[in-house]
């Protein structure tokens, strides 16, 4: 059995606990903490903040732990099983959710890459920016910028997508997210390309390089 490691940058990476996410698909037995996510939500405001050593002001926190709130009722939602990370460079900025999941290959690995990242979007307003895109741990895959209309709202989507195909663990591992404010995609593209280059599949029997804290 495989599963994947994700390295990310706590100083503005913030991980939406896995019993939301792939707990909600699949039992999953993360640890003993029984917080209800407005209590999740909360202690991680203050700790956001904290770290951000600058004053909250009145109700700061309260907005940033509704925002979370929301983040945990809304997002796990869209890709079931998907690892659920959100990008929060300030504590009072819009959090933008980046979705990681791993699942079987099957097909031909080009066409099939192509079609989880929707690199021949036929509704795309341009065509696709499409790249090679080569991490120490997954090999190389694909980079997908793409812009599109939601055909309800009449609103310009931008939307980032990575994926690869692992031949050692026959899985296939992506990389989704989308802002409806393209200038947020753009501004973090650098860190989520570092987030990229960190995710890893591992077996069961994996053990982790000590470090020198340990």
């Amino acid at each position: 059995m495989s599963w994947l490691e994700i390295d990310y940058d706590e100083d503005f990476w913030l991980e939406v606990p896995l019993r939301w996410t792939i707990g909600a698909v699949e039992p999953w037995e993360e640890d003993d903490d029984s917080r209800t996510p407005q209590e999740w939500a909360t202690e991680t405001a203050e700790l956001w903040w904290d770290e951000w050593d600058e004053d909250p002001g009145e109700g700061g926190i309260e907005v940033l732990a509704d925002t979370l709130v929301a983040c945990v009722e809304r997002y796990p939602k869209m890709f079931p099983g998907f690892e659920v990370l959100l990008y929060l460079p300030a504590p009072d900025s819009i959090p933008l959710p980046v979705f990681v999941g791993d699942f079987q290959s099957t097909g031909q690995e080009e066409p099939e890459l192509r079609r989880v990242t929707l690199a021949d979007d036929e509704k795309a307003i341009e065509k696709p920016i499409v790249e090679d895109f080569t991490t120490e741990f997954l090999g190389t895959g694909l980079r997908v910028l793409r812009y599109s209309v939601e055909d309800e709202k009449n609103v310009v989507l931008s939307s980032l997508r990575y994926a690869w195909r692992n031949e050692e663990h026959g899985r296939d591992v992506v990389v989704i997210t989308s802002s409806p404010a393209p200038a947020q995609i753009l501004s973090a593209l650098d860190d989520i390309d570092d987030l990229a280059h960190s995710i890893a599949l591992r077996h069961n029997d994996y053990i982790a390089p000590e470090t020198e804290d340990d």
